[in-house]
């Protein structure tokens, strides 16, 4: 198995074809950590409409959207990977405006089966013919070229249910993305969930990290 040639002027390599994941197995009562839009429950996947992420939105080769659930192994983890995620660790001030926490629900979930996800981390990647700079420590201009990877992960041999990864902006845990059209709500009990903007332990974890890293939290 090889990688295509890449294309100089991109930072990601063309995912190998065929595409073969090493996998990390989660047991069912396992607990995952989700920051999302409030409009969405606990348990809903993103449509996978639109959006610009690293990994998704995504599609099928038949061009069918695929739904997709980004989530942490910790809280600490889900805020850098979702309310922190965009900010500039060289910039001389940091900070996130009231309005985006306000718009967010914090979701713990268990999940009620067991579950396979592709690893993602450095030596997996060396599989690939891959380093972390060419997929998870990659700029916003190169994320047309990533989602090649979660969509190719996803039609690779196994049908596993999602990728995993150590979190690029807190690296003490990991981050993974879920493929809804592998996991559905069903397989994935709601443990609790709470608007962080009116829940004081939320919002009280939350400035305890946005001062851990010198982020201001403006109202």
């Amino acid at each position: 198995m090889t990688a295509a040639p890449t294309n100089p002027m991109s930072i990601a390599p063309t995912p190998p074809s065929p595409l073969k994941c090493n996998l990390l197995p989660l047991s069912a009562g396992a607990v995952v950590h989700r920051i999302h839009d409030k409009g969405l429950r606990a348990e809903q996947f993103n449509p996978g409409i639109k959006g610009n992420s690293r990994f998704a939105p995504i599609k099928t080769i038949n061009g069918s959207p695929i739904p997709t659930a980004y989530a942490a192994t910790t809280f600490a983890c889900a805020v850098f990977e979702t309310i922190f995620h965009d900010i500039d660790p060289d910039a001389p001030f940091k900070s996130v405006p009231w309005t985006t926490i306000e718009k967010l629900s914090y979701s713990t979930i268990e999940f009620g089966r067991d579950v396979q996800l592709c690893k993602m981390f450095s030596a997996d990647l060396m599989r690939w013919n891959c380093a972390r700079t060419q997929l998870i420590d990659t700029p916003p201009s190169a994320y047309p070229q990533t989602r090649c990877w979660s969509a190719a992960i996803h039609e690779s041999e196994g049908a596993v249910d999602g990728m995993v990864w150590t979190s690029r902006k807190f690296d003490e845990e990991k981050a993974m993305m879920l493929f809804g059209t592998r996991l559905t709500p069903s397989d994935l009990i709601v443990k609790s969930s709470v608007t962080i903007a009116s829940d004081a332990n939320a919002l009280s974890e939350l400035h305890l990290l946005a001062k851990r890293s010198g982020i201001l939290i403006s109202r």
